[in-house]
C-alpha cells in the first residue's frame, strides 16, 4: 500500500470535520467535504467581512500537512 493511497483513506475519514491544509504558500481553514482523484474539497469562508463561503480544491500533491481543529 503506498502513501498517497493511505493519504487519502485517513482524509476521507475527516469528511464533515473542520481541518487547516498547508501548503507552501497558504494555510487554509474549512469543513472537509470531498476527497477524490488526489484532490482535497474544502467548504471555507472568505474571511474579513464577508459572510460567505467558497469552494476549495486542493491537490494532495500540494499538501505540506493536514490538521484537524
Amino acid at each position: 500500500m503506498d502513501f498517497a493511497t493511505t493519504f487519502e483513506e485517513q482524509l476521507r475519514r475527516l469528511i464533515g470535520e473542520t481541518i487547516q491544509v498547508a501548503t507552501d504558500n497558504n494555510l487554509i481553514e474549512g469543513r472537509l467535504t470531498d476527497v477524490e482523484d488526489g484532490t482535497i474539497e474544502l467548504r471555507a469562508e472568505a474571511g474579513g467581512y464577508e459572510r460567505e463561503t467558497r469552494t476549495v480544491l486542493i491537490p494532495l500533491t500540494a499538501v505540506n500537512f493536514v490538521r484537524e481543529v
